[in-house]
């Protein structure tokens, strides 16, 4: 399978409706292939398109064709609340690639899309695999990190969050990502003394325009730790159906609806240490 019939795994375009949210150029369910896709994005389609066109990378610019418009712009409100106005019902799945990771809540923004699904509803998600891109000497994300955001219920990213994203991210011979075990060069992309200089203008003006970029960072294990963390602690009702690694810089992951799980606190720790000495080996 391709990344995109293994985002689409279990989903079938004649009878499910969902919602895929920042597609851009690359839609996994578009809808001029036939689905029922109701398509999230910050800003319209004609928006988009013009980005497309003038973009500096030239299969970008090759791509505007297939930049759908959006049904609905998201400006930061929850998508439960944007999404259920349009079909009450709810969703059959939802789908996000390379989403998650730029959200400056994590769990807030899953909590708002497994109340939008229907019970039935699938999660299909695409996450960079911190180990083959520009995240690599970032520290893993963990429930700590994701608990401090939910409690202070972020809607943008933290002065440290955006020092990180300056001061950390690397490539090799210049690329963001790579194929696992690629041994191209390594260098610092940012240059560290104006991430320390946008670091103090950023603590000195917090209500500062909304800045993008990556806040979680995660291996295969350390994302299947979190959700069964949240998961027993009754924060989240999804569970992970399916988890593969791609041959590039991300893995796909598949989560359903399910009540938190029943089970001892013995038994959670025994798969908890197991994920946490997984994510170990892997880093």
């Amino acid at each position: 399978m391709d990344r995109f019939e293994e985002l689409r795994r279990n989903l079938d375009k004649t009878n499910m409706v969902g919602i895929e949210i920042g597609p851009f150029y690359s839609p996994v369910a578009p809808k001029f292939d036939g689905w029922k896709t109701i398509v999230i994005d910050f800003q319209d389609g004609d928006a988009l398109r013009s980005v497309a066109r003038d973009h500096s990378v030239e299969a970008i610019r090759a791509k505007v064709s297939q930049i759908e418009d959006v049904d609905i712009v998201w400006q930061g409100d929850p998508l439960d609340d944007l999404a259920l106005v349009r079909r009450p019902e709810g969703y059959d799945y939802f789908i996000a690639s390379h989403v998650i990771e730029h959200t400056p809540d994590i769990l807030s923004f899953l909590q708002q899309v497994s109340r939008l699904l229907r019970e039935t509803g699938v999660i299909s998600l695409a996450v960079p695999d911190m180990r083959k891109c520009f995240d690599l000497f970032k520290p893993a994300s963990s429930i700590r990190e994701v608990l401090t955001a939910y409690r202070e219920k972020r809607v943008r990213h933290t002065p440290e969050t955006l020092f990180e994203a300056r001061a950390l991210s690397v490539n090799r011979n210049g690329l963001g990502s790579w194929l696992a075990g690629s041994t191209a060069p390594l260098a610092f992309t940012g240059n560290f003394d104006h991430a320390w200089r946008s670091y103090q203008q950023d603590v000195a003006s917090l209500d500062a325009r909304y800045i993008d970029a990556h806040a979680w960072f995660f291996t295969p294990a350390s994302f299947e730790l979190l959700i069964l963390e949240l998961n027993y602690m009754r924060l989240l009702d999804v569970s992970i159906t399916s988890l593969v690694e791609s041959h590039g810089s991300e893995f796909i992951v598949q989560l359903r609806k399910t009540p938190a799980i029943q089970i001892s606190l013995a038994d959670f720790n025994t798969k908890r240490l197991a994920l946490s000495r997984q994510q170990a080996v892997e880093y």
